[in-house]
């Protein structure tokens, strides 16, 4: 079954399918040929967690115990049943979403593969936080200390920022210092990204952040990161990013980490895109993103 979805002047029209390759196609207005939509199965990932696939998670009650990896890398993330997040068919923008709605919910995976602490990473999240006080309140990550739920200065997290409305990762093991994108709100839905590139334990590498908001003047920052030698033990999502701060209090719908590597420009802005019109959040994408007015297809 196709249903026409556009056809609005200057938009490209598009048709959503349903069965077999469902999904949003877009028109080649050139050859009136549809293009399949993009997905990350389409690039190597070490991690893809979705929501939107119940199949993926195992579900006791309204209790999730673990969230199937996607990327075929088997970075299955579990818990223990005092630490376990739920399940909500209409948690994130009327979505499905993972709710880490207690102070010690997260799931995680004590020797992922393709995730190495020492390498380039990249992680992107759909996710929202509930309002309230805490800072450091982690999304995902590597763990840097042997424990779960304690990722240590230096490691590359997707996080929110000391107390401030800020999502972004730590600089150094100072905890004062930070890569950091300023939000206008922090307590809505929205897609965020972190890549580092380059550098070694302790000198440095690139680290560019991304996160949606639909009025903030700017959505992207790049910095330098030293980061530590100790980082990679683990890696989590939800929980908190080190002993003594605040706890992931939200909603997870999908989470993708790459295989030991940076996303380039054009891989981060597929998926940016992807997450945008897959989850209701296109308006939150600058005016400038290249998938603002289509999801991204093949070719």
């Amino acid at each position: 079954m196709i249903g026409l979805n556009g056809g609005l002047i200057g938009k490209p029209r598009t048709y959503t399918t349903f069965g077999n390759n469902s999904g949003t196609w877009t028109l080649n207005e050139r050859t009136n040929a549809l293009r399949e939509p993009w997905n990350p199965s389409m690039i190597s990932t070490a991690l893809w967690l979705d929501a939107a696939d119940k199949s993926t998670l195992f579900i006791v009650g309204t209790s999730v115990y673990s969230w199937q990896d996607k990327s075929g890398t088997n970075n299955h993330v579990g818990t223990t049943v005092n630490n376990l997040p739920t399940y909500s068919a209409t948690g994130l923008n009327g979505k499905p979403a993972v709710d880490f709605n207690n102070s010690s919910a997260y799931l995680g995976i004590e020797s992922p593969v393709d995730l190495s602490g020492t390498s380039d990473l990249f992680y992107a999240a759909v996710f929202e936080m509930r309002s309230g006080a805490g800072t450091w309140r982690m999304v995902m990550g590597l763990r840097g200390v042997s424990a779960f739920n304690e990722a240590a200065n230096g490691t590359l997290v997707l996080q929110r920022m000391d107390a401030n409305a800020q999502i972004g990762c730590h600089n150094t093991d100072v905890a004062a210092t930070t890569i950091k994108v300023d939000v206008t709100d922090l307590f809505v839905p929205r897609i965020a990204t972190v890549g580092r590139t380059g550098g070694t334990a302790g000198n440095g590498g690139t680290v560019t952040v991304t996160a949606t908001d639909p009025s903030q003047v700017s959505y992207l920052t790049t910095g330098t990161q030293s980061w530590t030698s100790a980082a990679g033990y683990g890696f989590q999502i939800g929980g908190r990013q080190q002993s003594g701060t605040s706890w992931f209090d939200g909603k997870i719908s999908e989470c993708i980490a790459l295989n030991n590597r940076n996303a380039s420009t054009l891989e981060r802005q597929k998926i940016e895109g992807y997450l945008a019109h897959k989850w209701g959040l296109v308006a939150s994408l600058p005016n400038d993103h290249p998938f603002k007015n289509y999801a991204p297809f093949v070719g």
